[in-house]
């Protein structure tokens, strides 16, 4: 090895181990294998979802100077057609087709009538991969596919977003959000620490033999959490 090759492969380390130190320091050092398992299985198909859940309760979501000028509620099925973008957006028009044949809904948040920021809501399942899909039973909801456009993030657009739709869904005998969020994925985990949400338990998704495999623990259940094989038509 020569000292150019040396030197990649210390910066390497040194970024490795300061990583890990973030993951420590955000999220436990538990944390720190299911991270490395999730960003190295990729290459080998495995994928580590962290299920976590957001419960309903009688507080609403706190309005702030960052919040106060927003419009939260659900899109109605013109708007869901008019927003879904490839180019702006995370959904699709063909995403967005899918989800609304489902039942799926999608509750936005808006500034002056340019929405910011959603997230979808399934009382049903939703594709995963071609022949997974997730979903959770009543009385919870299976929240996914959230999105705050990149300019308007450290607003903390998420965290409203998801108190403002957990406020709507209540009357409707919901209790709680339940979402999943791969091991390393850590913004979004970290968020979901400072939202207190509680950890219910993992899934490992592999492939083997051509077709996804999965583990859940036990723990999923408490959530409404489950993983089932996606029949695709032929």
């Amino acid at each position: 090895m020569d000292t150019g090759e040396a030197r990649g492969v210390g910066l390497r380390l040194v970024d490795f181990a300061s990583r890990a130190r973030f993951v420590s320091r955000r999220l436990g050092w538990s944390h720190v294998p299911l991270w490395l398992g999730s960003a190295l299985g990729r290459r080998l198909s495995l994928h580590i979802l962290v299920i976590m859940m957001h419960t309903i309760d009688d507080v609403g979501p706190r309005v702030s100077e960052h919040t106060a000028s927003l419009e939260a509620r659900f899109l109605t099925g013109d708007e869901i057609t008019r927003f879904a973008s490839d180019e702006d957006y995370r959904y699709s028009a063909t995403f967005a087709a899918d989800a609304r044949a489902r039942g799926h809904r999608c509750f936005g948040l808006f500034e002056r009538g340019h929405l910011v920021s959603y997230c979808w809501y399934a009382a049903g399942s939703a594709p995963v991969f071609a022949d997974v899909e997730v979903g959770v039973d009543f009385p919870f909801v299976y929240g996914f596919n959230a999105y705050t456009e990149a300019e308007q993030r450290g607003r903390g657009l998420h965290i409203y977003g998801v108190g403002a739709a957990s406020q709507v869904l209540k009357p409707e005998g919901f209790q709680g959000v339940t979402a999943y969020i791969e091991a390393d994925n850590l913004s979004p985990l970290v968020a979901a620490h400072k939202m207190g949400e509680q950890l219910l338990g993992y899934v490992f998704l592999f492939r083997m033999f051509g077709r996804f495999r999965w583990l859940s623990t036990p723990g999923c259940r408490k959530g409404g959490f489950r993983v089932s094989r996606r029949i695709v038509p032929s």
